[in-house]
């Protein structure tokens, strides 16, 4: 068994460091592969922020936010997109779900 902290290491670095949440079509499998596990650790790792999908989205919406202050002009469309939610609706979903 892998250990779960070196996974949760990776991820971080994987996530955080090289932006992988700014990938529209992440998955928790993609993330897995990036991370050389499966995605069984993965999940257990990722409990400790409250699964895949609060991770991922909370990253996605911290940098959005930022991206706006930069880009006052931009519509949600292009917020959204750079950071990296596939569509409008799945930034304002996020947002609603958190």
């Amino acid at each position: 068994m892998q250990n779960i902290e070196h996974i949760l290491d990776t991820i971080r670095t994987e996530v955080e460091e090289r932006r992988a949440y700014l990938d529209p079509n992440l998955t928790l499998a993609s993330l897995a592969d990036r991370c050389q596990t499966n995605r069984t650790y993965a999940s257990k790792a990722l409990k400790e922020f409250g699964g895949f999908f609060v991770y991922i989205t909370h990253c996605r919406l911290a940098y959005a936010e930022t991206w706006h202050k930069n880009h006052p002009d931009a519509t949600v469309d292009q917020m959204a997109h750079a950071a990296g939610f596939g569509t409008r609706q799945s930034y304002y979903n996020a947002i609603k779900h958190l």
